[in-house]
Parts: C-alpha cells; sequence; structure tokens
C-alpha cells in the first residue's frame, strides 16, 4: 500500500484540548448567562406593561361615563347644527364660485358644486369682414 493513500491521523496536543475545553465552557456559561438576562428583563417589562394597561383600563373606566354624556350630548345639539353649517358653506359656494375653489381645498365639495361650475369663456366671434 501506498503511505499517500493511508490516512494521516494527526493527534492533537493535550494543551490544545485543554485551552478549547476552557473557551467552550466560558462560551457556554456566557450564552447561559445572557439567556438569564434576557427572561428577567422581558419578565420586568411584561410585568411593567401589565401594571400600565391596568392603570389605564381603570382611567378609561372613570371617563366613559362623562365621554359618553358628551357625546350623546353632541349628537342631540351640536351635531345637527354642525351639518347645517356645512351645508350653507355649501349653498355659499354654489352662489359664489369663488369660494368654491376653498371648499374643494378642505374636501367639501359635492356633485352638485362641481356641476354648478360656469362654463368655460367662449372664444370673442369672428369680426365681419370689411367690404
Amino acid at each position: 500500500m501506498n503511505s499517500m493513500d493511508e490516512a494521516e491521523i494527526k493527534s492533537v496536543a493535550p494543551d490544545e484540548v485543554n485551552e478549547l475545553q476552557a473557551r467552550y465552557d466560558a462560551l457556554s456559561h456566557l450564552v447561559t448567562s445572557i439567556l438569564v438576562l434576557m427572561v428577567v428583563v422581558s419578565g420586568t417589562l411584561a410585568v411593567y406593561l401589565l401594571r400600565q394597561w391596568r392603570m389605564t383600563s381603570k382611567d378609561l373606566a372613570g371617563y366613559r361615563p362623562a365621554a359618553t354624556q358628551f357625546i350623546a350630548e353632541y349628537n342631540r345639539l351640536q351635531g345637527p347644527r354642525t351639518d347645517a353649517f356645512l351645508e350653507k358653506l355649501k349653498d355659499f359656494g354654489r352662489v359664489h364660485q369663488d369660494y368654491f375653489q376653498i371648499l374643494a381645498r378642505y374636501g367639501m365639495t359635492t356633485n352638485v358644486l362641481a356641476a354648478s361650475q360656469p362654463p368655460a369663456a367662449k372664444a370673442p366671434p369672428a369680426a365681419a369682414p370689411k367690404q
């Protein structure tokens, strides 16, 4: 047999094995420490967010009756007044075409407004030929 065909087995020195084992142990310890730290940090964050949620829920429960009353009163009194005012603005825009552009900027136009715009200017009539 040829000596080149034979697999050469290199022996690793015991010092190198001990050094690699020490590095492996240190890395394993570091990864374990990081995992424990991540569990502690995520647990702390979860507890903090839970407390914030509870406090906010209590605050919201306190504001809910007043907000419900405010919304009901707005819908009963102010809502119709606001709608009537907006309709008056649209009517004003139909009559005054310069104001139509302002209404269009704020999205208060309707198909009726677009149809009420003045037609494009016509070309002046041709002059009669001189005789």
